[in-house]
């Protein structure tokens, strides 16, 4: 092999040695990209959900205190417990204020905003640990971006800048499908609607109950009996109506709990009794309707009652 031959074989390696180079770089570029805008991506998930289960928890502690402050004047036993309860409550609320106050959210994202410039510039200075300030800095942009995202106010994002420094590539990739909560109120027990119960609601659901049953003093009995003075009567003993065989035998008076699992479904409270009402599948019906015929009483009981 003369000098020349050798000269273009080293030739052909070190190019095939640049290319190797060239094509491990490229390799490498996608693959640090692609792992960027998972963790981005990533973050901004994880700030969104963070945000939504605090707006989810402001949400159900507001419910649950105008709950709370409608009892207090139904509250003997307990009612110290109850008054602490609310306390913890307003305070919870105060301190999720920013969710639901554009003002304080103005000023919630100024303190964000604020860290987040610190943190960059901390990173400028820095030689050791830029790798855990990269970190933070990335989950404090995709925060605020959440942050913006899911406020009330409109004008918020116009207000303030997410940060000078970010270009607009870096927030596309903070950018993410955001996932949709559906937050749903809780739900109350039928003692709780009980407490809330309106009569006049009852009143307009009793309209049902008038084809068999009189619903005043004077109205005497029906197709079925009559309805005035039912609460916590004796069960099946109105004078001069005939009951059925499966209602003569329960025995015990129609308590609230016990009128509310029957006009829940009178065919599973009393199998095989006569009456053909299907039954109110709501809670807040039932309760409104016994406190309807708590009222129609000569002596209705106090609280609709509840101990």
């Amino acid at each position: 092999m003369n000098f020349n031959q050798i000269i273009i074989q080293i030739t052909k390696v070190s190019i095939a040695f640049i290319f190797t180079l060239i094509a491990i770089g490229s390799l490498a570029s996608i693959s640090n990209s692609i792992f960027s805008d998972k963790v981005l991506n990533e973050f901004n998930s994880k700030s969104s959900d963070q945000i939504s289960r605090l707006k989810l928890e402001l949400t159900t502690t507001v419910k649950s205190l105008e709950f709370n402050k409608k009892r207090i004047p139904h509250t003997v036993v307990g009612r110290k417990e109850l008054l602490e309860q609310i306390e913890g409550q307003e305070v919870v609320i105060e301190s999720l204020a920013y969710l639901s106050s554009p003002e304080r959210a103005r000023e919630y994202l100024k303190n964000i905003n604020n860290k987040l410039k610190d943190t960059e510039d901390a990173l400028l200075h820095s030689v050791i640990g830029r790798e855990n300030l990269i970190k933070k800095i990335n989950q404090q942009k995709a925060y605020i971006f959440a942050f913006k995202k899911i406020m009330p106010s409109s004008d918020l994002a116009s207000d303030l800048s997410l940060s000078e420094e970010v270009s607009s590539d870096e927030s596309k990739d903070l950018v993410t499908k955001e996932k949709k909560v559906i937050i749903e109120l809780p739900k109350l027990s039928f003692e709780e609607e009980l407490a809330l119960a309106s009569i006049d609601a009852g009143a307009k659901l009793s309209k049902k109950c008038t084809a068999c049953h009189s619903l005043n003093s004077a109205g005497g009995n029906r197709v079925g009996p009559t309805l005035w003075n039912i609460v916590n009567a004796p069960k099946a003993k109105v004078d001069g109506f005939s009951y059925s065989a499966s209602l003569s035998s329960l025995g015990g008076s129609w308590s609230v709990q016990d009128l509310n699992l029957w006009l829940k479904s009178p065919k599973k409270y009393a199998p095989g009794n006569a009456m053909s009402f299907a039954g109110l599948r709501k809670i807040k019906d039932r309760a409104n309707m016994i406190a309807f015929l708590n009222s129609i009483s000569d002596e209705p009981i106090k609280n609709n009652g509840l101990n």
